[in-house]
């Protein structure tokens, strides 16, 4: 088992009034639920979460968001900038809310 430092950005999609709604987001590795937190910024932010996991080498892990959405929300958020132990991961092009990582 390892120390794998992980570095990812999450940012909102829509929509342009997303700082007045109420909405949170789940960040889990795998099932494990990591963080959950308020969104309360407008779409020209993003939050980098700092995450470490355990783990063994050569082992494949599924990082995932999931929105906590007030009723009749359309907020989507997604997830960028993938970066294991600093290096980064290719950009796969817009936004994702699954991203596979091998440590």
């Amino acid at each position: 088992m390892s120390d794998t430092h992980v570095t990812v950005q999450v940012h909102v999609l829509k929509p342009s009034w997303i700082n007045y709604e109420k909405n949170r987001y789940r960040l889990y590795m795998d099932d494990c639920l990591l963080t959950e937190r308020d969104w309360i910024w407008d779409l020209s932010t993003y939050i980098e979460e700092d995450i470490w996991i355990d783990s063994e080498p050569g082992r494949t892990h599924s990082l995932r968001i999931e929105p906590i959405l007030q009723p009749n929300s359309v907020a989507q958020f997604g997830l960028r900038t993938l970066r294991i132990n600093g290096w980064p991961k290719p950009d796969l092009g817009g936004e994702l809310t699954e991203l596979s990582i091998t440590v």
